[in-house]
């Protein structure tokens, strides 16, 4: 029992140290009410990252909170703009009918599950928060990292890379939303 409470222990002091770093950084690069959101998103996406790297899932109630606060945010910075409120939902209606299609496409192409659910809302929850070319940072920056763990993985192991190896994704793009969008309220990536 020691060993598993010894690996729990440790998962946890990593996830506070990941959530200070991401405040810290947010707190450096932002204004501060953006680093208050940033840290409200850190805490979100930390959360989502380890549930998924633990049970391949994505809390529904994670989601609605990426999704929530993304509102909150946008209103926050936009006011009660309709045009900007139209574009935060056809920007989530959008990433995650894109997630959605690259899913159905995956599972009539393979038989087989590639992309959970939980992965497409992840999509447009956190859409919310991005700009067109943020969404697309987002996605690139989560499917480069998820492939270069694989491969890191696999050079570890000795163990040859297959097609089939599970991967939680959202494991990868909940933190790549987060890090899309401090660079987007940064101003650090146009």
């Amino acid at each position: 029992m020691k060993n598993g409470s010894d690996r729990s222990l440790s998962s946890r002091a990593l996830l506070v140290v990941a959530f200070a770093i991401a405040s810290l950084t947010g707190a450096l690069i932002l204004n501060g009410v953006d680093a208050i959101f940033a840290a409200l998103l850190a805490a979100v996406v930390l959360w989502v990252a380890v549930v998924d790297l633990d049970r391949f899932e994505i809390p529904d109630v994670a989601n609605l909170s990426i999704l929530g606060l993304g509102v909150a945010w946008s209103l926050q910075s936009a006011g009660i703009d309709r045009e900007a409120i139209a574009e935060m939902v056809a920007r989530s209606l959008l990433a995650a009918g894109l997630l959605f299609a690259v899913r159905e496409v995956y599972r009539m192409l393979r038989h087989r599950e590639g992309l959970g659910l939980g992965d497409v809302k992840l999509a447009g929850a956190g859409a919310s928060w991005l700009s067109w070319s943020h969404i697309i940072l987002a996605l690139l920056v989560a499917a480069v990292a998820a492939i270069i763990l694989v491969f890191v993985r696999g050079m570890l192991t000795g163990e040859r890379v297959r097609a089939g190896v599970a991967i939680p994704f959202g494991a990868f793009l909940a933190p790549a939303i987060w890090v899309a969008w401090v660079a987007q309220a940064g101003g650090i990536y146009p």
